[in-house]
């Protein structure tokens, strides 16, 4: 479980995050939503431990990160896997140096098992035998599950997604939606999804936490936040669907 209790953040005298709460379950797939500017992405970064909060803690499975040197850090951060919005692949490597890439950094294996592991990877994910395909012949959404089979590589505990669905057209952020609960059930990766698409919140989503003013102002079951009272919410989601 990952807990965050009481987390501010400020930037230049301006806050951010002002006494954030949010408890995340293992094994759940829980998206975090809100409009642009609301800190979601902060909220993302001090997650993962690449920003620290001004004050507040960050528990991950009982250790509170706010309070860890560098390398105690660094073995916190190993549970972590991350797609970034724009795949962030190696452009100058093909597919499977880029999968191969943190299995090299991070393991042990030697390069026949390292060639297993990205084979099976890059099946979870519906791209098998596109190894020796360079990054610049990949579409949108190949470059996406790519930089998913990358983030798997080394068998986080928890994965994060930052704006899994965005410059995709519908029917490859629909694969893309599907690919995440694939992984998240096959593989039981408790995901965090950082996203303003509701469309796909809504498809993949246990729960969903509405970020507004700094804080977590709602969490529940896509039903739940679909029926919320809160003004503001309701609000906010009939953006998405007019």
């Amino acid at each position: 479980m990952i807990q965050l209790k009481n987390v501010h953040k400020n930037f230049e005298g301006k806050p951010v995050l002002r006494g954030l709460n949010l408890e995340i379950y293992d094994g759940e797939i829980i998206t975090i939503i809100g409009a642009s500017g609301a800190g979601k992405s902060v909220l993302f970064k001090n997650i993962v431990g690449l920003m620290k909060p001004d004050s507040g803690e960050i528990i991950v499975d009982g250790v509170d990160i706010t309070k860890l040197d560098e390398d105690e850090l660094h073995k916190v951060q190993t549970k972590f896997g991350m797609l970034f919005q724009g795949a962030a692949l190696f452009d100058s490597l093909n597919v499977y140096e880029n999968v191969a890439f943190g299995l090299r950094r991070l393991t042990n294996m030697n390069e026949v098992q390292i060639k297993r592991k990205v084979a099976e990877l890059l099946e979870v994910v519906n791209l098998s035998g596109t190894q020796n395909l360079p990054v610049s012949a990949l579409s949108g959404g190949m470059k996406k599950r790519v930089g998913l089979a990358r983030a798997l590589a080394t068998s986080p505990k928890y994965l994060l997604y930052d704006e899994p669905t965005t410059g995709l057209d519908p029917i490859l952020a629909d694969s893309i939606n599907k690919l995440i609960v694939k992984v998240n059930k096959q593989l039981k990766v408790t995901s965090i999804v950082v996203t303003h698409d509701m469309k796909s919140g809504f498809e993949i989503s246990h729960r969903i936490a509405f970020l507004s003013d700094g804080v977590i102002k709602e969490t529940g079951t896509p039903d739940e936040i679909k029926n919320s009272k809160l003004e503001e919410l309701r609000k906010f989601i009939s953006l998405y669907f007019q």
